[in-house]
C-alpha cells in the first residue's frame, strides 16, 4: 500500500523557520507513532509572498493545508498575510484549510472587528495566536509549536471525506487502477485528477461529488439501505 502524504505549506517569514519546520516534523512524528496515524506530512516553508502565490497556482502542486502568518514584512513583502489569504480564496483555492497565526492578539491586530470578521468570512479554518500553547497532557515538543501541529492534524482530519476516500482507494488499489478512467461531462479524468479537482473545489471536483452522492443514496434506495 502506497503512503499517504498531506502537503502543508507554511507561509511566515521568520528567521527560525527551518528551525521550527524540523521541531514540526519531530513533534509529527511523535504524535503520528502515539496516536497510530496513517499519513505523513510534507512541511513547505515560504517567506515570499509571490513564491507562495506560484507554488499554489501550479497544477501539480495541491496542498492540503496552509499555515499563514499575519506579518510577513520581514522578508520584504509588502502585502500581509490577510492580504494572501483573499488572494488565494479568490483566485486559487477555495477548498484548502487555511490557519491563520500572528505573534500578537486578534483584537490588536485587527483594530477593524469587521476587518476581523471579512477575514473569518474567507473560510479560515482556525485562528491561533503564537504563544498559545498545547493543553495535551502528553508532551510532544515545545507547547506552542505542539499546538500548530496537533491544529494541523485536526485541520487535515476534517478534510473532505469523499477527497480521502478516494486517496485510500488509490493509495491500496494504485498499481492496479492505474489506467482507470472517471467520466464527468462527457470528459475522462484520472483519479488523481479528480482528487486534485475537488481539493481545488472546481467546478468538476463538485459535479463529480454531487454525482457520487446521488449514485450512493439510489444505490440505498434500491438496497432497501442494507450494507
Amino acid at each position: 500500500m502506497e503512503h499517504l502524504v498531506r502537503n502543508v505549506m507554511i507561509i511566515d517569514d521568520s528567521k527560525n523557520i527551518l528551525r521550527e519546520i524540523k521541531a514540526y516534523n519531530r513533534i509529527f512524528e511523535s504524535i503520528k507513532e502515539h496516536n497510530k496515524i496513517e499519513y505523513s506530512i510534507q512541511f513547505i516553508p515560504i517567506q515570499k509572498y509571490d513564491e507562495a502565490i506560484n507554488l499554489l497556482q501550479h497544477e501539480s502542486e495541491v496542498f492540503d493545508v496552509l499555515l499563514i502568518d499575519y506579518d510577513l514584512r520581514q522578508s520584504g513583502n509588502t502585502e500581509y498575510g490577510s492580504d494572501l489569504v483573499r488572494e488565494i480564496r479568490s483566485k486559487i483555492n477555495k477548498h484548502c484549510k487555511i490557519i491563520f497565526y500572528t505573534m500578537g492578539d486578534l483584537a490588536v491586530v485587527f483594530s477593524d472587528r469587521n476587518e476581523l470578521i471579512s477575514l473569518f468570512n474567507e473560510g479560515i479554518y482556525k485562528f491561533l495566536s503564537k504563544d498559545t500553547i498545547s493543553m495535551s497532557e502528553i508532551h510532544h515538543g515545545q507547547p506552542e509549536l505542539q499546538l500548530r501541529v496537533e491544529t494541523i492534524i485536526e485541520a487535515i482530519n476534517s478534510i473532505d471525506f469523499v477527497q480521502v476516500t478516494l486517496e485510500r482507494y488509490f493509495a491500496e488499489y494504485g498499481k492496479i487502477i492505474s489506467d482507470e478512467r472517471i467520466l464527468v461531462n462527457n470528459k475522462e479524468y484520472t483519479i488523481n485528477e479528480i482528487i486534485s479537482l475537488i481539493k481545488r473545489d472546481e467546478d468538476t471536483g463538485r459535479i463529480y461529488k454531487s454525482n457520487l452522492a446521488e449514485s450512493i443514496i439510489i444505490h440505498n434506495i434500491i438496497s432497501g439501505g442494507q450494507r
